[in-house]
């Protein structure tokens, strides 16, 4: 080596010299330092990762709170306003509303007559049957209110005939209709 050395010329030894150096720095930043600045990184990411979570808590509460009312909307929209009500309460609430319908959509309701039916599954059936005077358009609105303020409720039977004045476009119609409302049971807990 000493030999190699005595006979080099002076511009190989330097670059030998700084070929050495550099190998020493590439494997020092390779072993040592790169994995270093490779975990630095790691740990940024789930650090900016938890920082937007912390933040987005505030957001979690709003969409809970979101969330619920959809839910009661989805409620309300399958079971109507009649949903909470105590089974004897729910015949004269479907009875008032049936009549505030009626008002609105220009329908004369001649009758309601409820009655009970039979248990589906883990329903109980409730019935009316609604006996109506209208024109064919305002009773077609009557359903689709009837829908929209009392929820689920099913026509189960139905009998249209013409009214004593038909007219072709809008004719006026007799109407007896068995509307049936479906309530989850309760079961008794002793």
């Amino acid at each position: 080596m000493q030999d190699f050395i005595d006979h080099a010329e002076p511009r190989v030894i330097a670059m030998l010299l700084i070929g050495l150096v550099a190998l020493v720095a590439t494997v020092e930043v390779s072993y040592l330092l790169w994995p270093q600045v490779k975990g630095f990184r790691e740990l940024h990411a789930s650090h900016q990762l938890l920082e937007r979570a912390v933040t987005g808590n505030d957001g979690l509460s709003s969409q809970l709170r979101k969330i619920e009312a959809e839910v009661q909307e989805l409620s309300r929209r399958l079971h109507g306003d009649m949903a909470r009500l105590p089974a004897r309460q729910m015949e004269s609430f479907v009875i008032g509303r049936l009549q505030k319908v009626s008002w609105a959509t220009r329908v004369e309701l001649l009758s309601v007559q409820p009655g009970s039916g039979k248990q589906v599954q883990n329903f109980r059936e409730s019935l009316f049957e609604v006996k109506l005077n209208a024109r064919y358009h305002d009773f077609f609105e009557w359903l689709q209110t009837v829908n929209d303020e009392l929820g689920y409720i099913v026509v189960k039977k139905f009998e249209i005939r013409p009214g004593s004045r038909g007219l072709l476009k809008n004719p006026e119609l007799s109407l007896v209709l068995t509307l049936v409302s479906y309530r989850m049971m309760q079961e008794n807990v002793s």
